[in-house]
């Protein structure tokens, strides 16, 4: 049975969603839905994908690692990040030539006092001592080597995971047609936490299919979504999750916000003072975003331009001005009487007397 592990490593809550919307995904539960049809028959798992959850991707290695038939897997496209720690279930793992791989650490977003940033150093060095396990256990390699691979984000071609002990095999002549891109597109926590509290788009019970809801949104009666002090009352503990993901997503969004302004370079038009100015004043008072701040820098410095050239202009003007008050002879009459002169001494020199 062929199993596909495509899109990015998604929780299972939010399968429905990516289905709903078209888009590849895998979660948990689907890969243990078709092994559990699968009733023992051999496995052909499929994968192509950027990576994802470290945790669904733990849970998916887990159902593959502890399947009693034969498990195969072969990498098409890509086998990145989470992605890779799920390759590594096959008793055999194969790869397409132009396909590849690639290990890293995990990574998380913080916000804390030491404490609270300690306390995330140890969690994401003992995650990617989990990962490195799985990577142990089919490659034969230390710890050691494993984590200094995931430190430097290391990129395997086929040749380079096989001869890493990453992968069994190399399929030279294989009818499978490996995808060039290496996107994978994982929607945004907060856009998935909308559209799930939306009633309009609750999957139907038996068909497992979202149905648009027939009641209007601006009536009370017939809609179901909770006011956020009415699910603090009533269910503390899904209150604190929703608040605990509402938290971390704004910190995710934060740090990328701030990450894409640090990576505005400074034009030639503007000084340093003032575009280190602009930049503060984006990251911690307006809240801007990468985009206006990096039209604001180009609009400063087209400005300073602008009065660059203008400033030029302006001494150009003023210098000409100035050349023109200066007092000169009368150029006509200086020729006339050199000419004279000259005549003379010809003159002069035949014999003749002055010219007059």
């Amino acid at each position: 049975m062929k199993i596909n592990i495509k899109g990015p490593i998604i929780p299972t809550s939010s399968q429905w969603i990516y289905d709903y919307f078209e888009m590849e995904a895998t979660s948990p539960k689907r890969v243990a839905d078709l092994i559990e049809q699968a009733n023992g028959e051999a496995l052909d798992i499929e994968i192509n994908s950027g990576g994802g959850s470290v945790f669904d991707a733990s849970e998916i290695y887990h159902a593959l690692k502890s399947y009693a038939g034969e498990v195969t897997v072969t990498i098409v496209g890509l086998a990145a990040s989470a992605a890779s720690v799920i390759a590594m279930a096959g008793k055999v793992v194969r790869i397409t030539p132009t396909a590849q791989m690639m290990i890293h650490n995990a990574s998380t977003i913080q916000m804390g006092d030491h404490r609270d940033m300690q306390h995330t150093a140890e969690f994401l060095k003992n995650t990617n001592k989990t990962i490195a396990a799985a990577y142990r256990l089919k490659s034969g390699k230390t710890d050691e080597e494993l984590l200094a691979l995931m430190d430097e984000e290391t990129w395997f071609t086929a040749e380079q995971a096989l001869k890493n002990g990453l992968v069994d095999e190399v399929l030279f002549d294989s009818p499978i047609q490996a995808v060039a891109s290496t996107d994978s597109i994982t929607l945004p926590q907060a856009f998935i936490d909308k559209i799930r509290n939306d009633t309009r788009f609750r999957p139907d019970a038996q068909t497992n299919k979202p149905v648009a809801s027939t009641t209007p949104s601006n009536q009370k009666e017939g809609n179901s979504n909770m006011e956020l002090e009415e699910l603090k009352n009533e269910h503390p503990a899904l209150f604190e999750q929703v608040i605990a993901l509402g938290r971390a997503e704004g910190v995710t969004a934060e740090g990328k916000r701030i990450e894409a302004i640090d990576s505005l370079k400074k034009p030639q038009d503007i000084s340093a003072e003032a575009f280190n100015e602009i930049i503060h004043d984006a990251k911690f008072v307006s809240n801007a975003t990468a985009g206006d701040t990096a039209m604001k820098i180009l609009n400063s410095a087209s400005l300073n331009a602008q009065q660059a050239k203008d400033h030029f202009l302006e001494n150009v003007t003023k210098d000409a001005s100035d050349m023109n008050k200066v007092p000169g002879g009368d150029a006509s009459n200086q020729h006339a009487t050199k000419d004279d002169e000259q005549v003379n001494d010809i003159v002069s020199a035949f014999g003749g007397g002055k010219r007059a």
